[in-house]
């Protein structure tokens, strides 16, 4: 038998969900209370006018009786115009002095709610940067759109409108039901034997309603993906002509959105108007039994009066309840969608090991008895020992999926190696902080992705302060500065979602500016060049001749035209390194390189003819 241990009662889902909030919470501690005090304070006002009317109609009773009844032994008594006027300011007054209340306690809590919101997301997107590459191999863009949208715009709701109404409904619920008490115990009791019923009913409905938000945000995280990559890839859809068919697709994604959230709807609708009848139950109940007290001077008419608003008072957070209920279940589901997120842990990132009084690199690169297989499993580099020396250009050649892109993405550490395989200036990569080693590396791949905005803003990415000077420098090198200056707009040309709004031959050259704008000490074109023609690839090469000699440069390429001068070539086949030298040595071994290069000539001679 275990002995010393406790064990805390399991939270449910919706709990542990809205935990992942404590720390928002927190923060904004003070202005939540502030809130909940004006909840106190609105209610005790809206609570004095049963009061009030209790007061007005014992008086209008004892006036009344005073008049008519001839069994009345008590002093003289009327109500003057005067003082029913005077009850009708109090009340007036006690309702403006309420709603201004309500109105600042409304404007805290929403303004708090939207802070909170601000920084969740902000949390939510600087998460996304720390994860891995690999990590958005196998999610959906889609779906964490919905996450950073929908489900954030849920979990405000939380935050706003369903904490604001459940304190309301908590205070006000408590307060009367103190009042009730003291008027007539019995007759409270009575009353509110629905409700328990309702508390049932409440728990009952946030289980199933946690479990159908979900599916419906999943839903939703499905067509929002439909659309992304509907929207990404129209050319694709047009050229094959397959409008109708996606068409067709989004329409049965969106019909079982649809069906998802008539679910939903079914089981609310059936509740709601519970929340309405089991309350009214106890109305009935005061209509008899209060009858009864008053006639046998239990209670006086003021208290029956004042009762039976209270009561009728008391409706309004059983129908906001449903509201409360439907809100917590729905911001629940979402932050339990946007703390999975949260809880995924970088796979790169700067360990413990780290040295941190690292603060630049030299360019030196090194691979030791390297191998490196994808999550899977899969093999994809062997045994690679390879030394780039500062300021050399290494050329690296082989066929398609022979492991050329993965061998330069661990140098940036975009994938992760072992320990003790790649080394910088003689340094494991994995002692150098992150934000050192890749701002020292530029990389320009075959298909560059380029944001939505001005082409010097694209260009300049990597500035914090940028100057017209330096941009043009590095169009000019990139052989993109005469294109540049035909553009109507010039620098400040606006670029298409993916740049696609400038040719692919352009899109490279911006992205080789971007990388070479930095003056990074390791520079890697991967197939850079594919989309230039090879005049144009000369012409760069002749220009990055000077940038280079400075540079570790890394160069990826099918064409043979575009390694020839580097100071070494390596082959790479099936992930091993199979042929080195330079390009003369590499023809005179009549292998795979000396295969390619004859092809390529024969290819340049039928051109030519």
């Amino acid at each position: 038998m275990t002995r010393g241990k406790t064990h805390s009662p399991e939270r449910s889902p919706t709990i542990r969900s809205l935990l992942g909030l404590k720390k928002y919470v927190i923060r904004y501690r003070y202005a939540i209370i502030s809130s909940f005090f004006l909840v106190i304070v609105t209610n005790l006002l809206l609570l004095i006018n049963p009061r009030i009317l209790k007061m007005i109609f014992d008086e209008l009773e004892r006036a009344w009786r005073n008049q008519y009844d001839p069994t009345y032994v008590g002093p003289s008594f009327t109500v003057s115009p005067e003082r029913i006027l005077f009850f009708a300011l109090l009340i007036f007054g006690v309702a403006l002095v309420g709603g201004i209340l309500r109105f600042v306690q409304r404007h805290t809590i929403q303004g708090v709610a939207r802070q909170m919101e601000f920084h969740l997301r902000a949390d939510f997107f600087l998460h996304l940067q720390k994860l891995s590459a690999a990590y958005y191999d196998n999610v959906r863009t889609g779906d964490l759109m919905t996450r950073a949208t929908s489900d954030l715009n849920a979990i405000r709701m939380v935050l706003s409108s369903a904490v604001m109404y459940t304190a309301d409904a908590t205070v006000f619920f408590g307060l009367a039901l103190i009042i009730m008490l003291r008027i007539d115990a019995t007759l409270t009791v009575v009353a509110l034997l629905p409700y328990p019923v309702l508390a049932v009913l409440i728990r009952f409905l946030g289980k199933r309603l946690h479990a159908r938000y979900e599916k419906i945000q999943e839903g939703f995280s499905t067509l929002n993906t439909k659309v992304q990559e509907n929207l990404s890839g129209v050319r694709v859809v047009k050229a094959y002509t397959l409008e109708a068919s996606e068409i067709e697709h989004f329409q049965a994604l969106n019909g079982e959105f649809v069906d998802r959230n008539q679910q939903q709807i079914r089981l609310m609708t059936f509740f709601f108007p519970l929340f309405r009848f089991l309350p009214g139950i106890g109305r009935v109940v005061l209509l008899w039994m209060g009858g009864l007290h008053v006639i046998q001077g239990q209670i006086t008419l003021g208290d029956f009066v004042a009762f039976n608003a209270y009561l009728l008072m008391l409706v309004r957070p059983m129908i906001t309840l449903g509201f409360i209920v439907n809100t917590f279940e729905r911001g629940a589901a979402s932050m339990g969608r946007i703390q999975a997120i949260l809880d995924e842990k970088p796979e790169i990132s700067d360990g413990e090991q780290v040295k941190w009084g690292i603060r630049d690199i030299e360019g030196e690169i090194e691979f030791r008895d390297l191998n490196f297989a994808y999550p899977d499993g899969t093999p994809v580099l062997k045994d690679i020992n390879l030394k780039i020396e500062r300021g050399k250009t290494l050329a690296i050649v082989g066929g398609t999926g022979s492991g050329k892109s993965t061998l330069v993405n661990l140098i940036p550490r975009i994938r992760q190696a072992e320990r003790g395989t790649v080394f910088v200036d003689g340094i494991d990569i994995q002692d150098i902080p992150l934000k050192v080693l890749r701002s020292n590396i530029g990389v320009v791949e075959q298909e560059p992705f380029l944001f939505s905005d001005y082409l010097q803003n694209n260009i300049a990415y990597g500035l914090e302060t940028p100057d017209e000077k330096q941009i043009k420098d590095a169009a000019h090198t990139a052989d993109l500065l005469q294109q540049i200056e035909e553009f109507p707009n010039g620098l400040e040309t606006f670029l298409g979602e993916r740049g696609m709004t400038i040719s692919g031959g352009q899109r490279q050259r911006t992205a080789l500016a971007r990388a070479i704008i930095i003056k990074p000490k390791i520079l890697i074109l991967d197939d850079a060049f594919a989309n230039v023609d090879t005049q144009t690839e000369d012409t760069i090469l002749s220009r990055l001749a000077e940038i280079m000699k400075d540079r570790t440069t890394i160069l990826i390429s099918h064409r043979i035209s575009t390694v020839k001068d580097a100071d070494h070539i390596v082959v790479l086949d099936e992930g091993s390194i199979v042929e080195t030298g330079t390009h003369e040595q590499l023809v005179e071994q009549n292998g795979i390189y000396a295969g390619i290069y004859e092809t390529q000539l024969l290819q340049e001679e039928l051109e030519e003819l």
